[in-house]
């Protein structure tokens, strides 16, 4: 039997229970990461649609803050597992050299699963859940690009029926939480988040990211 499998059970319930001890602080994080990612993108739609060139630089602007707002938020998902805290201004503390490994972490992630949808589609969604938790290795692990691929490969080798299930609950309630005039995200979003930061640390019995020294 593998020492690292899990019980998705385990840790929707901890999602709950933590999300549930910070309640208003998750809500008022989740709504702020929505509203930071989206408000760009929504100005360049309906307020600037007729100038292209400025519209374009919303469209980025809400690119590049939809990076930063991600990053925040898996970091403070660790925190809140960890038994830490968090407020706003955490969504948004990110230094350069940690948004670039992100960015490119990302985009080589889009790439794999691109390559592997093509590939006959099944590649594509296996390599989704293989490097699955490349984000987390960035930011908990100050891990650059290929080598967040490898420890997320590392971490997920021998649970892919389980992650694949756990990814599969993560959609349907967050649908449900979406059913509920959307204001049920507030809630199923930061609980999605945290039971992910559970996984990532059961799977991989990481430190915390305090304890690695930063690389550029």
């Amino acid at each position: 039997m593998n020492a690292r499998a899990f019980e998705v059970g385990d840790a929707i319930r901890f999602g709950w229970a933590t999300a549930k001890a910070h309640l208003n602080l998750v809500v008022v994080l989740t709504l702020v990461t929505l509203l930071a990612g989206g408000l760009p993108s929504a100005i360049a739609e309906g307020v600037v649609r007729g100038s292209p060139g400025l519209a374009a630089l919303f469209r980025i602007a809400g690119t590049i803050i939809s990076l930063i707002v991600s990053i925040g938020a898996t970091r403070v998902s660790l925190r809140l597992h960890d038994g830490g805290t968090a407020t706003v201004g955490d969504l948004f503390a990110v230094d350069g050299p940690l948004l670039w490994r992100y960015f490119l972490a990302s985009l080589l992630y889009w790439v794999v699963v691109a390559v592997g949808l093509v590939l006959l589609v099944i590649p594509g969604i296996i390599f989704s859940v293989r490097y699955l938790f490349y984000g987390y290795a960035v930011v908990d692990r100050n891990a650059h690009p290929v080598e967040a691929l490898a420890q997320s490969a590392a971490a997920t080798k021998g649970v892919w029926g389980a992650l694949s299930l756990f990814g599969l609950v993560i959609i349907m309630l967050n649908i449900l939480g979406a059913l509920a005039l959307g204001v049920g995200l507030l809630v199923t979003l930061p609980v999605s988040a945290l039971a992910t930061a559970w996984v990532y640390r059961r799977l991989t019995g990481t430190t915390p990211a305090a304890e690695v020294p930063a690389t550029v």
